[in-house]
């Protein structure tokens, strides 16, 4: 029996809309390679969208554009190039492009549905038939050429089809008259307040005629939170995870500190990573601290600069502009090219404008500058302290008894003994020495606890998720919210 795929499941009517990565996660990566859709599979997108092009030989190629240019800066058509070329010259750039069967590939291993952004008619056949020689369940073609889809419905397509325009068309009437399933306003441009053109007429319309509605790429969060309230299938988005934060989906679960940032899917220890990490929703930022040979607070892990900027050398002998010479993106990817190694300034002030938290480890670094500094912008509650070097912290305790520490339970002999230096405020355990016994000592003491796990061992990390501690703090936050999303807190008896 011949494989049919499902076309009835775009007409669900109790579901929230589909975060639908524009490109893949085009804001982290670059737009339509796999790095783009594995990233935006780790920040929750259910449907990544995709453009297709058709190669000289035939073969339909994840591509945007209709020419080279903007990779190689000659105009070749991507038509006239075979997918051996097309891969030559992408892989060349850091950005290769992938082929479709790929990318479907990737969707099965992943569990994600596709929206195929069809750039010629030709592609959309193409398309069609590769899917469904990989039994691809949930995909949808969608099209700004109305005579393609009416093509393709004539055919009989065995999946939706969309069309797709800009403003001052008449789309609805568009849809009907070539046959098409989903129709896609491509408003992102009209003016700020875009949704406001999605009124109820316009829905009521499209229900008159069974279609659902998918929009534009949004990333502005007032138009994308509208967006989300209305009856919409999906929202196309650079930045998945501002449909899928964290704090919005698990309301009550522990807060969430990313290690470095969002390490593991940007530069750690940047701006961009501190960033990423604040969108998606998660509490807190940790950072490390140095400084310079001119005495300014940098952040930045390692002693030199070696293993993740282009710079070398030890920081504490190196000034600021030499610091801030260096490139601390590059070597994670070309697409971060440009990342510098931030003043602890312009960390704090990111987790200001974001609403969040940091915690703060001190490598090499005055323990007073760092918290007067943090002080000026930060409220205490919205900050802790930890370091290697004890002094530091007695330090901090003696002249801001106020700022909030934080102790490792492996440092002590027991638990009792890290509650009683220093009067720490969080306890930090890790997978290993993570117990619910232990963790309810903390907790009668006053403190809170916290598990360090950064693997990304699926079954580690759901014995720390079921530990129910009040801070997490990972290098995969995005694999313990799926965990908590999927399962009810595990609540410890905090007598």
């Amino acid at each position: 029996m011949s494989f049919v795929p499902d076309r009835n499941w775009i007409r669900a009517s109790d579901q929230p809309p589909l975060a639908i990565a524009h490109r893949g996660a085009s804001a982290y990566a670059f737009d339509n390679t796999l790095t783009s859709f594995e990233i935006a599979h780790a920040l929750g997108a259910e449907m990544w969208e995709v453009d297709l092009r058709l190669s000289a030989d035939g073969e339909p190629v994840v591509f945007h554009d209709e020419t080279m240019a903007a990779i190689t800066g000659r105009e070749d058509r991507l038509s006239d190039l075979s997918y051996a070329q097309i891969a030559k010259v992408t892989a060349a750039a850091g950005r290769p492009a992938p082929l479709l069967d790929e990318v479907i590939a990737l969707a099965q291993q992943c569990e994600t549905a596709l929206y195929l952004d069809a750039k010629q008619p030709e592609v959309m056949r193409a398309a069609v038939k590769r899917l469904l020689a990989a039994r691809f369940e949930r995909a949808i073609l969608g099209t700004a050429q109305s005579e393609a889809i009416a093509e393709l419905r004539a055919e009989g397509c065995p999946y939706p089809l969309s069309l797709l325009a800009g403003p001052g068309v008449p789309l609805i009437d568009r849809a009907v008259a070539c046959g098409a399933d989903i129709v896609h306003p491509c408003w992102e441009h009209v003016g700020e307040r875009p949704d406001q053109l999605l009124t109820p007429e316009f829905f009521a319309e499209a229900r008159r005629h069974g279609m659902p509605v998918v929009t534009w790429h949004e990333e502005r969060m007032p138009v994308l939170r509208a967006l989300m309230a209305k009856p919409v299938l999906g929202i196309c988005t650079d930045q998945p995870e501002l449909m899928r934060r964290y704090r919005d989906r698990v309301p009550n679960g522990p807060q969430i500190v990313c290690h470095r940032g969002l390490c593991t899917l940007t530069p750690e220890n940047t701006l961009a990573s501190a960033q990423a990490a604040y969108s998606a929703g998660y509490d807190i930022v940790e950072i490390d601290l140095q400084q310079t040979s001119d005495g300014h607070l940098v952040v930045h892990h390692d002693v030199t600069m070696d293993r993740t900027t282009t710079g070398s050398g030890a920081i504490r002998e190196l000034p600021l502009e030499e610091v801030r010479k260096a490139d601390a993106g590059i070597k994670l990817s070309s697409f971060h090219k440009g990342q510098k190694v931030p003043l602890l300034r312009e960390i704090v002030d990111c987790a200001h404008r974001n609403g969040g938290g940091l915690y703060v480890e001190l490598k090499e670094a005055d323990p007073i500058a760092v918290v007067e500094e943090v002080s000026k912008i930060l409220p205490t509650e919205k900050v802790f302290y930890w370091s290697f070097c004890r002094d530091y912290l007695a330090t901090i305790a003696s002249k801001f008894p106020q700022s909030w520490l934080m102790a490792r339970a492996e440092d002590y002999g027991s638990v009792e003994e890290c509650l009683a230096d220093l009067q720490p405020d969080i306890v930090e355990f890790n997978a290993t020495n993570a117990d619910p016994e232990s963790i309810r000592e903390v907790r009668r003491a006053g403190a809170q606890a916290m598990i360090a796990y950064m693997g990304n061992d699926i079954e580690v990390m759901g014995r720390v998720v079921d530990l129910s501690p009040d801070l997490l703090n990972l290098n995969y936050p995005y694999l313990a919210q799926r965990l908590l999303e999927k399962r009810p807190q595990v609540l410890l008896d905090a007598e």
